[in-house]
């Protein structure tokens, strides 16, 4: 049985199941009687159907070049996203993989590539703004790496957490090592300032990323759920 048809097989059982609690009797006890044998005949358990709804959405990484390491920030961006949405995201080459519910992922995948863009703009922004302020290149890169670090931070004290139940964090879980069944760790890099040099540039940062709304629970349909309350410039 190639894909296609277990996911055909898949949704006449979850049709099957859900003729089972109809309110005639005759005909929910052969929709379940129906649907079970072809659950043993296929050896499919009940995680297998509530799976038939997750997907892997792909989205660019954006913030990190080809032969480096992620950014702090980059890392954190992901996090907020993934308690947005109740999604989990993996790395793999130069795309990130979204994994769950199909309709969260997809606004999950949809929300990186808004917000990376977003970041990467403010980023550079930032840089342009310090520079007559810091004239080493390298203190500069790494102070406007500070600022992204807590840019993202100030993002994520707008949003409201996705509390996902114990079966939904077992069932995100499943799905995760059936995609990947072996998976590494992500080495990502810090932006190497003390925190006594970081503080401007770190609190910058937050009341510029406190501006940013990312509206969690929405449709896939309906993606305006990142917006950006003014004009986001350093000392704006």
């Amino acid at each position: 049985m190639n894909e296609d048809q277990k996911k055909k097989m898949m949704q006449r059982l979850k049709k099957l199941l859900t003729l089972s609690r109809s309110a005639n009797e005759n005909e929910a006890a052969a929709a379940l009687a129906k649907a079970q044998e072809l659950m043993r005949e296929l050896e499919i358990t009940e995680d297998d159907l509530e799976l038939v709804d997750y997907a892997t959405v792909e989205s660019p990484v954006i913030l990190m070049r080809p032969g480096h390491r992620l950014p702090i920030y980059g890392g954190m961006l992901t996090g907020t996203i993934e308690k947005a949405f109740g999604c989990k995201a993996i790395f793999s080459d130069s795309t990130i993989i979204w994994l769950g519910p199909k309709s969260k992922a997809e606004i999950s995948a949809y929300s990186w590539t808004v917000l990376a863009r977003l970041l990467s703009s403010k980023r550079a922004e930032y840089s342009f703004v310090i520079m007559l302020q810091e004239r080493n290149p390298g203190r500069r890169a790494a102070k406007a790496d500070t600022y992204c670090e807590g840019w993202v931070y100030g993002v994520g004290q707008n949003i409201i957490e996705e509390k996902l139940s114990e079966k939904e964090k077992r069932l995100t879980s499943l799905f995760t090592k059936q995609k990947f069944p072996s998976l590494g760790t992500m080495q990502q890099r810090g932006s190497g300032l003390s925190s006594d040099d970081s503080g401007d540039a770190w609190s910058d940062g937050i009341k510029d990323g406190k501006n940013t709304r990312l509206h969690s629970g929405v449709q896939a349909d309906h993606k305006g759920q990142i917006s950006e309350t003014r004009y986001l410039g350093a000392g704006s």
